[in-house]
């Protein structure tokens, strides 16, 4: 049965070292799908094979234990929400009896970021390291951001496009002026909803914010523990 209570959105920030020093590397591979050891074979560099492995074996970990099956179990469909099509798109968890989550999944530097919820309550994620120096003149997402702040913004239209499964452009999301408690609303292009968007705790150093489907959806963040 399902951990993740309905209009409840949990979040889970992981170490990326802690992640990978937790299970031996033949035990988190053996967990991937064909797809993401096709995606782990093309890192040529050695430090990049082993923070995909140790976030993608975090990221089973969690969707079985939500979806109560083994880690390995976990299947992902795709869905396209411009075309409709199932070929491509955002991925959706599922489980071999049919079960779906809805979840997102980002990383930047030493942290990755995980968000499950049910699957009436699309999620999308993104965290980004803040770094200093940054130009967003070209970043028609970001007005006037000058270092955290701009992260701020660019992780908040990230995790609006991720949880409408629409992808980034040149259009960035349009906040409506709405506000539900610490969400947001705003349109994204692509589609026909309005989404739901707010900062969440993140590393000191990091910026973070999920997005979701529903105004009343309550969110938890949690340190990611072997």
């Amino acid at each position: 049965m399902s951990s993740v209570r309905s209009g409840l959105i949990r979040v889970w920030t992981v170490s990326i070292a802690a992640a990978a020093s937790a299970v031996p590397h033949e035990e988190a591979y053996g967990v991937l799908g064909p797809a993401e050891r096709e995606r782990y074979a093309r890192f040529r560099r050695g430090g990049d094979r082993m923070r995909y492995l140790a976030v993608h074996h975090v990221y089973r970990t969690v969707l079985g234990q939500a979806l109560g099956v083994d880690p390995a179990d976990v299947g992902f469909r795709r869905f396209c929400a411009r075309c409709g099509d199932d070929g491509h798109g955002k991925p959706v968890p599922f489980a071999p009896d049919g079960t779906t989550l809805s979840a997102s999944l980002s990383h930047s530097a030493a942290y990755a970021l995980i968000a499950v919820g049910d699957a009436d309550v699309p999620v999308g994620v993104d965290i980004e390291r803040v770094r200093a120096g940054m130009d967003w003149s070209r970043i028609p997402c970001v007005q006037g951001g000058r270092n955290t702040h701009g992260f701020e913004q660019w992780t908040r239209a990230e995790a609006l496009v991720k949880a409408a499964g629409t992808g980034l452009s040149r259009t960035p999301p349009r906040y409506t002026g709405h506000v539900f408690g610490t969400w947001r609303a705003a349109r994204v292009p692509g589609s026909g909803h309005e989404w739901f968007v707010r900062s969440v705790r993140s590393p000191d150093g990091y910026a973070a914010s999920v997005a979701c489907g529903r105004a009343d959806a309550r969110v938890t963040v949690v340190p990611w523990r072997p």
